[in-house]
């Protein structure tokens, strides 16, 4: 029996056209289908290819999140797997959305896209869309993320380059497949452990912060009488906040006692945060700031707006951020 696949385009670079005089994309108003661009699909699945979407992937927030959620689950009894054509430089946090809506996942859901339109003659995207189509066939059922023969978790990845057909990087993580003559697991996929659902909304009242050396916390200050329901403090190292002068600790003091989620995240990105390993850590921590463990700051970032969205109560956030919804953190 002919595998069966949806396509979903929701825009991106991919389904873009240059235009006169001036040579910058814009959308393709009419959306050719990807049948009549790429007639190699043809020989792989029957696909079913129909546009949700045709916007940047910058514009993409938590309303569209929950729509393509829906769709994605209305889809799955149908099909042997879902791809969706996304923008490159938001699609981690559209991957990391679907993980946690869909629950339990039965069937690949694979995004992916290219960093060249389709109508160019040097693009990435047929080799891409052709490795996502072919892949549903292998079954790996997670939200993932397909580019340059490599398959991602989606809610581990993160986009390292806005040049290199490689976009896409796993920091911590191993790729769960790589394709080449033929196709390799390596990381190990995750396992339905009941049955799939779609759950949970989002709230998008999050906040990121970069530490600086030498910043004032006064944007820190600022967002006490924002609305803002958390904040996600990139800090240094393991977690490090500055101890000399405590102005830093004291602001997260301030709102996690207003009853805001501090979430403590890492500028590099391979590693883990650990609170205990160092003093300004261990003053986050004191002070109501809890650890994103070796979350990505993008995966990070969305399940604080899932986790308030679905769940609501501050606490309840905190103690949940650092559990496994979908893979994008690793137990403790």
């Amino acid at each position: 029996m002919r595998t069966k696949v949806a396509v979903l385009h929701t825009g991106g670079t991919l389904g873009m056209v240059p235009r006169e005089p001036d040579r910058a994309l814009a959308p393709d108003e009419f959306g050719a289908t990807l049948l009549e661009n790429i007639p190699e699909l043809a020989d792989l699945a029957d696909v079913h290819a129909r546009m949700l979407f045709n916007i940047d992937s910058s514009d993409i927030g938590p309303e569209q999140w929950e729509i393509l959620g829906r769709v994605i689950a209305e889809t799955l009894p149908h099909v042997d797997g879902v791809v969706v054509t996304h923008g490159t430089d938001a699609m981690t946090y559209t991957a990391s959305a679907l993980s946690y809506l869909l629950r339990n996942l039965p069937k690949p859901v694979i995004l992916t896209g290219s960093q060249i339109p389709l109508a160019d003659a040097r693009t990435d995207a047929r080799a891409n869309v052709i490795g996502a189509v072919d892949l549903v066939r292998h079954g790996i059922a997670e939200v993932a993320i397909y580019f340059r023969g490599v398959l991602l978790r989606g809610n581990r990845a993160v986009k390292q380059s806005s040049f290199a057909f490689g976009a896409f990087q796993s920091p911590n993580f191993l790729p769960l497949a790589e394709v080449g003559t033929d196709v390799r697991r390596v990381g190990d996929a995750l396992r339905p452990v009941g049955p799939f659902r779609l759950e949970g909304r989002f709230d998008p009242r999050v906040a990121a912060i970069r530490l600086l050396p030498g910043t004032a916390p006064t944007a820190l200050g600022c967002l006490h009488t924002a609305d803002v329901r958390a904040v996600l403090l990139e800090a240094f190292g393991c977690g490090n906040v500055p101890v000399a002068e405590r102005a830093v600790a004291d602001a997260i003091r301030r709102l996690t006692s207003a009853g805001r989620v501090v979430a403590i995240g890492s500028q590099p990105m391979h590693g883990t945060v650990d609170l205990s390993t160092y003093v300004g850590g261990r003053l986050a921590r004191e002070s109501g700031a809890v650890g994103i463990a070796d979350m990505t700051l993008d995966a990070a970032a969305v399940k604080l707006m899932y986790l308030l969205g679905t769940y609501g109560d501050p606490q309840r956030v905190a103690r949940l951020l650092t559990q496994p919804l979908a893979g994008e953190v690793t137990p403790e």
